[in-house]
């Protein structure tokens, strides 16, 4: 099977004073049998057969200049394609999108932040836009008669962080203070119109989406208990908000949105791609080890439940070591499941190495390189010849060393790059840089994950639990005992027991302070126990 690893791998492009990469804001449309992707500060777009390989298609900025701004809104009208982006960005349309000196601008009926487009059956678009403030607002437009405003704008969903834990702020929703809502998109899928809105903030790892439910395109919508729907404030990419819901060829759904790093810049982030579904009314979307390998979307049946590749993660808390280390950038930074972190060297030389002993020998199936930015020289734009070169050795017992990936002519400028092997085993692992690191920086890794079968069994049992529901509804406190020979665990919840999506992962404790819940609204709790042997599923289920 081919397999993919969030986050999605595209040549995220630099933006000047960040400091960094950065792409977010993601919007995905079907056109002719392909996707188009695009997204914040793109300069352009990409285009792919399969949601995993993408090809960048550059837009001259100096006659499109709307492909620079943030937040982009798309969406397909019979042959037509129309675009617009926040910033009070205008309506572009083409006919061929194929080709970037194809768009139209139309100018916009009015300013407007955080759009999206919505094509619907009566033949109008709709238009969704809010960023920041309480409410979100929507209005109908004629494309018949230059997207003149019909009707609109109306209010049509607010914000509540008095009563939705998940509306705080903070990395635990630990702040009470208003959030930034942001980033509407709506689907309409059997009838119904499904709101899918970002909060609390890009910069926090609780950034998600909630979702709310219409019967008409204009609302008001209805918060829906489940939400949020996107919830990944743990693990190895933490945040996952402000994108969009799509269809896919083969009429499955998926939810891309923007991941934070938000360490070199708040506007630091990622994309990441995950399975999403419609059952009892709600719309669920499957976070769960959604930074692990996944089967490719159109080579699974059941995406939502079938998409996990079943590998597990083998170096976690590895012993590393390094040629060099930056400050208090240590080697360990690099194997600690957290993208907000990373291990520096002193330099960006050639020659400057990480290097890892797993412990023992392990049967590796995949491998994920994720390089960071640290020192970079401030830089703009896509035309830096950047690229990362790189050597990945392996070895059985650390002295006679065999080279597993060779990436010294590299001419990709990838940050995220994964492999996929038919199998290989080794213990001792070693990344060293062969050439110029991009922007002059550091060499510097986030993550250089390994994936394969551990050799142990997976923990005999999940753990018995308690969880106490607050005073405050909006929190509870879940506790376990240690489980012998688990790495970590899932905590995973939601209102409908047969549909637990939304989780922690906790690794080194045994308990989990959760601040997301919605006042009033009744939750079914479990834990699961995991480590590289794999999950054993929590069978108890309690009601709070």
């Amino acid at each position: 099977m081919k397999t993919f690893c969030n986050p999605v791998n595209i040549n995220y492009q630099y933006q000047l004073s960040y400091n960094g990469r950065e792409s977010a804001d993601p919007a995905i449309v079907l056109y002719k049998e392909k996707y188009f992707l695009f997204a914040s500060h793109g300069s352009g777009y990409w285009i792919s057969d399969d949601l995993v390989k993408w090809d960048f298609i550059r837009v001259d900025l100096k006659k499109q200049p709307e492909f620079g701004l943030f937040a982009p809104g798309v969406c397909v009208a019979g042959e037509r394609m129309y675009i617009t982006h926040s910033q009070g960005g205008s309506i572009l349309y083409s006919d061929d999108p194929f080709d970037p000196d194809s768009w139209v601008n139309i100018g916009r009926p009015y300013e407007w932040h955080d759009p999206a487009f919505l094509f619907d059956d009566d033949g109008y678009v709709y238009v969704y836009e809010g960023l920041g403030d309480r409410c979100l607002h929507a209005s109908k437009l004629d494309p018949n008669d230059n997207m003149r405003v019909v009707e609109g704008p109306v209010p049509i969903f607010y914000s509540d962080y008095k009563n939705r834990g998940y509306d705080r702020c903070g990395d635990n929703n630990e702040i009470e203070r208003m959030p930034s809502l942001e980033g509407g998109w709506v689907n309409k899928i059997n009838g119904k119109y499904y709101l899918t809105y970002a909060t609390p903030g890009t910069e926090f790892s609780t950034y998600c989406d909630g979702v709310a439910v219409s019967d008409h395109p204009l609302g008001p919508f209805e918060n829906c208990d489940n939400s949020p729907t996107v919830f990944k404030p743990t693990g190895f990419m933490r945040g996952a908000g402000h994108g969009c819901l799509f269809e896919d060829k083969r009429g499955s759904l998926w939810k891309i949105d923007t991941v934070s790093i938000s360490v070199n810049h708040m506007f630091e982030r990622r994309l990441a791609l995950f399975p999403a579904k419609i059952i009892d009314g709600r719309l669920y979307t499957n976070t769960l080890r959604g930074d692990y390998p996944m089967i490719y979307p159109h080579d699974t049946d059941d995406p939502f439940t079938g998409s996990d590749a079943g590998m597990h993660l083998l170096s976690y808390n590895a012993k590393a070591s390094a040629s060099s280390v930056y400050g208090d950038h240590l080697p360990c930074l690099a194997f600690d499941e957290n993208m907000k972190t990373w291990w520096s060297a002193a330099t960006g030389d050639a020659g400057e190495y990480l290097a890892a002993d797993l412990g023992v020998m392990r049967d590796v199936f995949s491998l994920q390189v994720n390089f960071a930015d640290q020192d970079i020289t401030p830089c703009h734009g896509r035309d830096n010849g950047f690229s990362y070169k790189y050597t990945v050795e392996v070895s059985c017992d650390g002295e006679n060393w065999v080279t597993l990936i060779d990436r010294t002519d590299n001419e990709d400028d990838l940050s995220h790059e994964y492999f996929q092997f038919d199998s290989v085993k080794f213990r001792y692992i070693k990344l060293t840089n062969r050439g110029g690191f991009p922007a002059n920086g550091r060499f510097a890794v986030s993550g250089l994950r390994i994936f394969g079968k551990g050799g142990e069994k997976a923990p005999d049992s999940a753990p018995d639990f308690s969880v106490l529901r607050h005073e405050d509804e909006r929190d509870m406190t879940v506790s376990w005992e240690p489980v012998p020979g688990a790495e970590g665990y899932f905590v995973r919840f939601g209102v409908n027991e047969n549909e637990l999506h939304t989780h922690y992962q906790i690794i080194g404790e045994c308990g989990a302070e959760i601040r997301s819940l919605i006042r009033g609204v009744r939750y079914h709790v479990t834990v699961d126990a995991y480590n590289p042997g794999g999950v054993t599923r929590g069978k108890i289920i309690k009601i709070i």
